[in-house]
């Protein structure tokens, strides 16, 4: 199974400061309409079932409803990752969307709009989640843990909000000094010892026989998983807005251009190679995890080292420290992110969605 994530356009209506995209205004030679549709074509033949549109804010595009219109006719199927303000945008193709994430990083709504860079965003996130779970929608509150919010009080501030909203699942990715968030990294980078507080205090959250995609969490504190180690490389990819390939969400180093290559090819070279042929190094060499952990987050081994070897550069693991069950999912349900993205869901209302 393979997930493509599409960043379809740079532009975005906020200015967040962690942006791993730095989005804003528009690239002058991001993929049109007609090359959209070829991509989409090549992802059909390359064997992906599902796409995640994600920042810049994608519904912005005027055509990207025809873009998902076709993506869904070709049996694809469609996530989107989004800030939450352009609702109206896509209200009346809700039926497109197999699930929708809208980001949500403080409690405090003051706190979050000077966090995505504009006023009134708390108020148009939370007012289109309701609007995405009173119609039926699977909808994620996902939030970007940084140094910021990653103490207890505030994560459950997050989670009695997650709650209250009573979406499907609050999805946590932790912060990657990239895009514009590398201004601002001294301020947002998290510590071993905040990693560590914060996946406990979700694990005191989490449903028995969770799937995690973040194979340190795992390895801390148990789940299951789809697919060993990261899925960055494995089963997902990401297409940037002027086409180039790249193995994680969180990485711009390209395995080639979608509008000259065919998937197959861009699978095969040598940054794709690389990232699925990963050696255990330093600790990892003797960790009992490593079997379905593989060195953690590979994107932030590679911000970090210059490869995607490990050990992940947050891991407070030592291998002598008890580890807890981990298992291999039957792979018969499924939820996009977790073939996609190195992440952590907390389950809020049951099961897991296909």
């Amino acid at each position: 199974m393979l997930i493509a994530g599409w960043s379809l356009t740079k532009m975005c209506n906020l200015h967040c400061i962690h942006c791993y995209s730095a989005s804003g205004k528009p690239n002058p030679d991001e993929l049109t309409t007609k090359e959209a549709f070829l991509v989409a074509d090549k992802l059909k033949e390359g064997g992906v079932i599902a796409v995640n549109f994600g920042g810049g804010e994608c519904a912005l595009r005027e055509d990207f409803i025809d873009i998902c219109s076709y993506l869904d006719g070709l049996g694809i199927k469609i996530s989107y990752t989004t800030n939450g303000t352009v609702f109206p945008l896509i209200e009346p193709h809700l039926g497109l969307f197999h699930d929708i994430g809208v980001s949500i990083d403080f409690a405090d709504p003051a706190k979050h709009d000077w966090f995505r860079g504009g006023r009134g965003v708390f108020d148009k996130a939370v007012g289109t989640i309701e609007e995405l779970v009173s119609r039926g929608v699977d909808t994620e509150m996902v939030t970007c843990l940084t140094k910021m919010n990653c103490e207890i009080d505030e994560l459950e501030k997050l989670f009695a909000l997650s709650r209250s909203l009573d979406v499907d699942y609050w999805r946590l990715n932790r912060f990657r000094a990239n895009g514009r968030g590398i201004a601002m990294q001294d301020d947002l980078s998290l510590s071993k010892d905040d990693l560590r507080e914060a996946y406990g205090f979700l694990a005191g959250k989490m449903q028995e026989g969770s799937s995690v995609p973040d194979p340190l969490y795992r390895a801390a504190y148990g789940g299951r998983y789809f697919i060993p180690g990261d899925p960055s490389g494995h089963s997902a990819f990401r297409i940037l807005a002027n086409g180039e390939v790249t193995p994680s969400v969180f990485l711009s180093v390209s395995g080639g251009n979608i509008r000259e290559k065919d998937l197959d090819d861009i699978l095969d070279s040598q940054v794709f190679r690389n990232i699925r042929e990963r050696s255990p190094q330093g600790k990892c060499v003797a960790c009992p995890s490593y079997d379905h952990c593989q060195g953690g987050d590979a994107g932030a081994s590679y911000l970090e080292y210059g490869h995607f070897n490990g050990p992940d550069p947050l891991c407070w693991l030592e291998k002598d420290d008890e580890r807890p069950l981990v298992e291999k999912a039957s792979g018969e349900k499924w939820n996009v992110h977790e073939l996609y993205l190195c992440t952590v869901y907390v389950p809020m209302r049951g099961g897991l969605h296909t």
